[in-house]
């Protein structure tokens, strides 16, 4: 089914579109962080190129459509994956998603195992059933792995598969601020442990994993840092 969708020309005019508009948009907060970084860009911010820029894949890419708050259906019934920011790009020789999850203090989420509870329902053992076979991974190896990070990467593969893309990348942009110099920004440790589950390692921030063939679509995982606009 079509959908339409309504241009953002200022950060501010996301905040309608917000699960939690009043919580959620302020300064250090990541929806703020992100739609600002991104549209005072005019395009793909520095920080973000210079990830792309270590892989020939994604070295050209240039943002063709960017859609904040983009819900995609997942398996089974029930709300969709809510993606912070999905970028649509040109690569020069074929088109990518780049399903963007902005990050400054927020949790992602609970674990699979927590979301799934103690007797869960069929209807999420047939949502948990159809993301791990996207992703290629053994229902068993994903329940501490966040549930977030899991249907958010196989939301980047959906929409390219929709557009028939070739390529889908999950980025976390962190605009979170390390306790120590020589620390990694909160919550990577559990996005490393979740990129090593699904095979696609990343071993430290600023890093692309290599890519994976998922459902078709070759599927990489990221982390980026970078400062907050404040």
């Amino acid at each position: 089914m079509a959908e339409f969708h309504i241009q953002i020309v200022e950060p501010v005019e996301i905040k309608p579109r917000l699960g939690k508009p009043d919580l959620h948009w302020k300064q250090g907060y990541s929806a703020y962080e992100l739609s600002t970084n991104w549209i005072q860009a005019k395009g793909i911010p520095a920080s973000v190129r210079a990830l792309l820029d270590q892989t020939p894949e994604w070295r050209l890419a240039t943002l063709l459509d960017g859609f904040f708050e983009r819900v995609t259906k997942l398996p089974g019934d029930g709300m969709g994956s809510q993606t912070d920011l999905l970028a649509l790009v040109d690569l020069g020789f074929e088109n990518g998603i780049i399903g963007v999850e902005g990050k400054v203090n927020e949790p992602f989420g609970e674990p699979v195992r927590t979301w799934l509870g103690g007797a869960p329902s069929a209807n999420k053992l047939k949502r948990l059933n159809g993301l791990c076979a996207t992703l290629g991974v053994d229902v068993s190896a994903v329940g501490p792995v966040y549930y977030q990070l899991l249907h958010r990467t196989c939301a980047a593969i959906y929409e390219a598969k929709r557009l028939r893309y070739p390529r889908a990348l999950m980025l976390v942009h962190s605009f979170a601020v390390p306790a120590k110099p020589d620390e990694n920004p909160i919550w990577f440790d559990e996005f490393r442990r979740f990129s090593q589950a699904v095979g696609m390692p990343v071993t430290k921030p600023g890093e692309m994993s290599a890519s994976k063939v998922c459902d078709g679509v070759h599927t990489s995982l990221a982390w980026v840092s970078d400062v907050p606009m404040g």
